[in-house]
């Protein structure tokens, strides 16, 4: 029969719901577009006003639209430029790109993703490839950080990134919000968009 998610995504390009974003190029494993009104785009659009009438008429919120590129010092506080990686480690064999904690998890390791890439190099050495079936030998996990890094302006002086989460616009407006609010907690600000994460994706489209 197949995989399950290759047979729903073969479904869905057939009856227009998705299809990989710019297949006439190549195309990228993680990029789609929505297709036509009944498919993909109206239903997705359907989705996002069932829970805004959920947050917004029922419970009263309000929605803000915030930018999907920010500069860089709002994820040096969020934590984001430090800390939001993942370890992985690049095949000597087919030199296809893995997450180390998930190798380790799927031999045994329990809590894998608390490790240290050098404690994470010496469990995965050893072990097959999921890519290629050889042997990982002398391989090196590193820290990759997740989000798409761009520079904002002529002459590349501001780094900025595209936000990994769309909650980070109700965080950096917080205080506008709270004098809209006339200062009162709890107040209600809700935020629906694209964000963006340079994850690990199938060599598929």
């Amino acid at each position: 029969m197949g995989d399950i998610y290759d047979n729903v995504m073969e479904l869905a390009k057939r009856r227009g719901f998705v299809w990989p974003s710019s297949e006439c190029y190549g195309a990228v494993a993680g990029f789609i577009d929505y297709g036509p009104p009944l498919g993909g785009a109206m239903l997705k659009r359907k989705i996002e006003n069932i829970w805004r009438d959920f947050y917004i008429i029922r419970e009263g919120y309000y929605e803000i639209e915030a930018p999907t590129v920010g500069v860089e010092s709002i994820y040096v506080a969020s934590g984001h430029v430090k800390g939001f990686a993942d370890k992985m480690f690049q095949c000597p064999s087919c030199r296809e790109y893995h997450r180390a904690d998930h190798i380790a998890e799927e031999h045994g390791t329990t809590n894998a993703d608390t490790l240290s890439p050098k404690a994470l190099a010496e469990i995965i050495n050893g072990l097959p490839c999921p890519s290629c079936g050889e042997i990982i030998e002398n391989a090196d996990v590193f820290y990759f950080n997740l989000m798409f890094q761009t520079t904002i302006g002529p002459g590349s002086q501001r780094t900025g990134y595209l936000r990994p989460e769309t909650a980070q616009g109700i965080f950096t407006d917080f205080n506008r919000l709270s004098r809209f609010y006339r200062e009162k907690l709890p107040f209600g600000a809700v935020q629906i968009g694209k964000s963006y994460r340079n994850e690990i994706s199938p060599d598929r489209a």
